[in-house]
């Protein structure tokens, strides 16, 4: 069951229904929203053989539902930056004009797009514009912008969203048979984000990452210098867990400057310390920590010492 997106559902069961279903697609949207489930979706109703797609049924539904459906072909990532290398596009550019071997459709996915490079878009570009009439290809993404224009110009885009608290619960406690408090406390930190949800009830650290966030967002909204410095200081041995820690507090930052200007389309981990927040956030406060965050994130990249880099964001954020 796909909890959420009723939108895009309907959309592609009604160009299933006159026949229209795209050739090339870009499925995109926030990590755990369930783009790759609409991907599976898409692809179980291209390739159903039954009345009403997806039928659920037929043999090709079967197939879907077990994994081991031969036209529909995960390309595996490859390259420095775990993309799709220009071999591997173009390997999948040699594999297209042969004919399906169990139907009338061949699909490619190309799962966590958000690091293909414009070389390998550039090879995919006669392919996406014409494609044999049996291929249908299909991307997913954080966001659209990792694609050329070019590309974009040729797929048709499907954004994803988290879906409702409700809905988010619904499926924690049905589907996945997490216990409703558990799953009640995990949509209070993670939103209608189904996927992080999950992750956030199977992790332990990340749980630990997401208190420290709240913690980190409260104490700037009500200046506390020390305990700024202190819950960085945590943290000055952990490349890694420091950029997860800027990563969460720049969600956090965001959600205070919507939330400042009345929208309440939460993507942080925590509503209550980002509601603080935005009580004394002004515009040019939230730009000012915006960028010492994306600065102290890229110096992290860089290889610079994590004790630098958090002792001047923290002068940055409370400067």
């Amino acid at each position: 069951m796909i909890y959420g997106n009723d939108a895009v559902l309907q959309l592609i069961q009604k160009m299933a229904e006159r026949e229209h279903l795209p050739h090339a697609c870009l499925i995109y949207g926030e990590k755990g929203t369930g783009r790759k489930t609409i991907a599976d979706y898409l692809a179980m109703t291209a390739l159903c053989t039954g009345e009403h797609a997806p039928c659920g049924n037929c043999p090709s539904c079967r197939k879907m539902r077990k994994g081991i459906h031969p036209d529909y072909i995960h390309v595996e990532h490859s390259g420095k930056k775990n993309g799709f290398s220009v071999e591997t596009v173009r390997n999948v550019c040699r594999d297209a004009v042969i004919a399906p071997n169990d139907g009338s459709r061949k699909i490619y996915l190309f799962a966590d797009c958000d690091n293909i490079d414009s070389r390998s878009q550039n090879t995919l570009l006669k392919l996406t514009e014409e494609p044999p009439e049996h291929v249908l290809l299909m991307f997913t993404a954080v966001q659209k912008n990792v694609f050329l224009d070019t590309m974009l110009s040729r797929m048709m885009l499907f954004a994803v969203r988290p879906c409702t608290a409700e809905e988010c619960f619904q499926a924690l406690t049905q589907e996945h048979e997490c216990p409703p408090a558990e799953a009640e406390r995990a949509v209070q930190t993670c939103g209608g984000n189904i996927g992080k949800c999950l992750d956030w009830l199977e992790n332990e650290e990340m749980q630990e990452l997401t208190r420290q966030t709240a913690m980190l967002t409260d104490a700037v909204s009500a200046r506390r210098h020390y305990e700024v410095l202190r819950i960085l200081a945590q943290f000055e041995k952990d490349r890694q867990k420091t950029a997860v820690l800027l990563e969460y507090f720049d969600i956090q930052l965001r959600d205070a400057i919507i939330m400042k200007y009345g929208q309440c389309d939460r993507m942080g981990c925590d509503k209550t310390s980002a509601e603080r927040l935005s009580a004394v956030l002004t515009l040019s406060s939230f730009q000012r920590m915006h960028e010492a965050v994306r600065t102290a994130y890229n110096a992290l990249q860089a290889n610079v010492s994590v004790k630098l880099v958090l002792a001047s964001l923290g002068g940055s954020l409370l400067s």
